[in-house]
């Protein structure tokens, strides 16, 4: 679906911030590399100066941010297709860009599935809100702020919505988003929270990135992050399963290129440098 893009007048007079345009942010550099519109000058600078960075060592940043994305949409509809799920929340979810979560969903389910995206930045969420506004069903479609490491706040705002039903399964989507919290910031307990949660029956779909089988030069451009609004944390897979607890894999972990892909790209799958996998509420 194509957008009128939200221009930074709207998203500052939306937050009451001067600074909207003035720092690159990991959202806006995302929505770049997928192709979107709903970027500024800042963020395709920094975008631009690492994929130069990152092609001179034979990588292709354009191909993780992609198959991140790629790996999403078909988490959507395995949820949809082959357990049912009609509830999603997508916490971290940046802004909505290329394959949104809603836009899956409905083409699979047509007016049936309940979308909430939830976010902790400020521009990102001014930006879901504007654009959910002009394009989704505001009865099965918002978008919340509040923080995952905010784990009681967070699950309240999610039902003060009023657009989860109570008791049944949902698809819980942290995709690309617990890298960017360190072991000491308590996602682990955030992460336990969340699938207390869950009711029974529910999916955990995690994607994360990791340096197995890393270069130096894709080291080198996460520490670039630090010069973005958020700071990112590369773990090992072993680690990442942990994030699951005890919910049983469904599907095991994979790159994000390969996983369910029936049309996998002619590419090494580590060089996505990210990996996905999903877990279930017994």
């Amino acid at each position: 679906m194509s957008y009128q893009p939200v221009s930074p007048d709207e998203v500052a007079r939306a937050t009451g911030r001067t600074d909207v345009d003035e720092k690159a942010s990991p959202a806006r550099v995302y929505d770049y590399f997928l192709g979107g519109t709903n970027n500024y000058a800042v963020d395709r600078v920094w975008a631009e100066r690492a994929e130069g960075r990152y092609l001179e060592s034979g990588q292709n940043i354009r191909h993780m941010y992609r198959s991140n994305r790629g790996a999403l949409g078909r988490v959507v509809e395995y949820a949809i297709r082959e357990h049912g799920i009609r509830q999603i929340v997508d916490i971290g979810s940046g802004l909505p860009t290329v394959g949104n979560v809603h836009e899956v969903a409905d083409e699979i389910a047509p007016g049936q599935c309940s979308v909430l995206y939830v976010d902790n930045e400020t521009i990102a969420h001014a930006h879901s809100d504007i654009l959910l506004s002009r394009t989704a069903d505001p009865d099965r479609h918002r978008a919340v702020f509040a923080d995952l490491l905010e784990f009681d706040n967070l699950w309240d705002k999610i039902f003060a919505e009023q657009v989860l039903r109570p008791g049944e399964p949902i698809l819980l989507l942290v995709m690309a988003v617990l890298h960017f919290i360190g072991d000491s910031a308590g996602a682990h307990a955030a992460m336990a929270f969340y699938r207390d949660m869950l009711p029974p029956g529910s999916l955990l779909a995690i994607s994360h990135g990791t340096f197995d089988g890393a270069t130096p030069e894709f080291r080198d451009l996460i520490e670039q992050y630090g010069q973005t609004t958020t700071n990112a944390f590369m773990r090992t897979q072993d680690e990442i399963i942990t994030f699951f607890g005890d919910f049983p894999l469904v599907t095991p972990l994979d790159y994000t290129s390969h996983w369910l892909n029936p049309d996998p790209p002619n590419v090494e799958p580590w060089r996505t440098h990210c990996v996905v996998g999903i877990g279930r509420k017994p």
